[in-house]
């Protein structure tokens, strides 16, 4: 950048902007948690930041696949997508 000083004025020049472009070689979803249609009413998961919960519905299928987990008070029921949530299956 060139600054000159004349008088009481400076000038400025801007150096041009460079413009980046960010790319990525997968799919702009998530890998699907666990084996997300391993999943059925009854089944025990984890999740890291709710604890251990209870599936007591499921709706849906693949990475759509819709889970109503019951967690311990004062969490309740959370309804979470099978293919994002943070969730593992507790054998």
């Amino acid at each position: 950048m060139d600054l000159s000083l004349s008088g009481s004025t400076a000038s400025a020049q801007a150096a041009p902007k460079s413009r980046v472009t960010m790319t990525t070689g997968g799919s702009s979803r998530p890998a699907a948690a666990s084996g997300s249609g391993d999943f059925k009413a009854g089944d025990k998961v984890a999740h890291g930041k709710w604890g251990t919960g209870t599936i007591v519905a499921v709706k849906g299928s693949g990475n759509d696949m819709e889970l109503q987990i019951a967690f311990p008070a004062p969490v309740g029921v959370k309804r979470l997508l099978a293919g994002f949530a943070p969730i593992t299956k507790v054998e």
